[in-house]
């Protein structure tokens, strides 16, 4: 394998939970996918990520979308798809909990809004996608397992 084509892009979510929520990011209305989504934060790996990679990327990426700390990121779930562009991606789940810091918007042109929500409130909201539920309730699932 050689080309671009051939390789998966890796991205990291995280479903952030806090005193019985979680955080969601309403995605800006300029971003490539899912624009407008209420959606976990999150991005794509890169190569400037050491170490443990997805957990470097994951706490990148929630500091540099939302300016918060995490902790004990825990594995959830991961999938494959494939973006409108024909990119094939990979898309890995971790639930953590909230370590410090007041979430704010720190990334204007990914982020239009940050809440923080129950999972029954998350599920009510049509800006939540489908698959966006699936990846909630199977964090909260593993929540519940570990008695946070």
């Amino acid at each position: 394998m050689t080309g671009t084509d051939d390789r998966y892009a890796v991205n990291v979510e995280a479903a952030i939970h806090r005193d019985g929520e979680y955080l969601f990011i309403e995605r800006a209305t300029t971003e490539d996918h899912a624009a407008g989504a209420l959606a976990l934060v999150g991005g794509t790996v890169e190569a400037i990520d050491t170490g443990d990679v997805l957990e470097s990327a994951l706490r990148r990426e929630v500091r540099e979308e939302v300016d918060i700390g995490i902790t004990d990121p825990r594995y959830v779930q991961s999938n494959a798809f494939t973006t409108d562009d024909g990119t094939p991606c990979v898309n890995v789940v971790f639930l953590c909990r909230h370590d410090e810091g007041e979430a704010r918007i720190a990334a204007p042109e990914e982020v239009a809004a940050v809440e923080w929500l129950s999972v029954g409130a998350a599920l009510d909201r049509p800006a939540l996608s489908p698959w966006t539920a699936e990846f909630l309730t199977m964090a909260d699932e593993r929540r519940a397992a570990l008695d946070w």
